[in-house]
């Protein structure tokens, strides 16, 4: 994941870094730290072939999305902080939150033992019932492209559906959504791979004149942060909606339980106090982003 300066939560403060060394017995069996080790041992990637970073910045994810079939009135807005007040600032209705999260050896040894506790009791029909794909290798540094494509699918019910292209042609994620519903997420990954008008809208919205950093090389070093979605999604019998995290680097999505009388950003900030901040508590390495509608 690629980040800035600016767009950073501000409820923390930073106290150390993590230690190299553990880290690296904490990532061994990741599949986000596979996946990174895939990504530096490419020795010729293929310059036309990994997407290009998207910057923490909701202007640039705006772009993206707006471009990929995000209805007018709609916009990614900064999360500046967890306590109230501060939530009160997000416009509502939420349809989606991304959260960027440091990779570092607490993170690690977080998501080996959640690994672990689905693995037991199994990841649950809600989770079976969202939209999941794998982040494979092919895309590089693009986890902010997979979060945003796991963001608007699984919360396009709230925003209304994805508007046509201005041509009248159907939206690009549409399109992408509608021809991989029975895929497998690995299928999936695949398939996001060879949609050319995605990727030209992802690329587009990476180089954006919003964003405050320079874009890093296709073939560019390994990014030490990630992102991931969070998403409302029904469960199929009774309907209830249920908070879903959803990663292209983990093997199914995970319920976080049902949102209840809870607005969804409230309930991903629970969810991201237990799970990221209470393993990293003096890192001012989050940033997050509320998918909400506008003026």
């Amino acid at each position: 994941g690629r980040r800035d300066g600016v767009h950073k939560l501000t409820l923390i403060h930073l106290v150390g870094m993590a230690d190299e060394g553990s880290a690296a017995a904490a990532e061994a069996s990741d599949p986000l730290a596979r996946l990174n080790d895939e990504l530096r041992g490419a020795s010729q990637p293929e310059t036309d072939s990994p997407w290009l970073p998207l910057e923490s910045n909701p202007e640039v994810f705006t772009a993206f999305a707006q471009g990929a079939g995000l209805p007018d009135g709609w916009r990614w807005v900064d999360v500046m902080g967890f306590d109230p007040e501060l939530l009160a600032f997000v416009p509502t209705p939420c349809a989606g939150v991304i959260l960027l999260f440091p990779c570092t050896s607490a993170i690690y040894a977080a998501r080996r033992a959640e690994a672990a506790r689905i693995k037991a009791k199994g990841p649950g029909p809600v989770a079976a019932a969202a939209f999941h794909l794998t982040q494979v290798a092919e895309f590089g540094n693009a986890c902010g492209t997979i979060a945003s494509v796991h963001a608007l699918i699984n919360g396009a019910d709230v925003f209304g559906g994805f508007a046509p292209d201005p041509d009248g042609s159907p939206a690009p994620l549409r399109l992408y959504r509608d021809s991989t519903q029975s895929q497998a997420p690995v299928e999936r990954g695949r398939a996001l791979l060879r949609a050319p008008g995605l990727k030209a809208r992802s690329d587009e919205s990476a180089t954006h004149a919003a964003a405050q950093t320079i874009c890093p090389a296709r073939d560019g070093p390994d990014l030490d942060h990630h992102f991931v979605a969070f998403s409302p999604v029904a469960h199929p019998d009774s309907g209830a909606l249920h908070v879903l995290e959803l990663d292209g680097t983990k093997d199914s999505p995970i319920d976080h339980g049902p949102l209840g009388d809870r607005p969804l950003l409230s309930a991903v900030v629970d969810a991201v106090r237990a799970c990221y901040i209470a393993a990293e508590p003096d890192s001012i390495e989050f940033s997050m982003m509320a998918l909400c509608q506008s003026d």
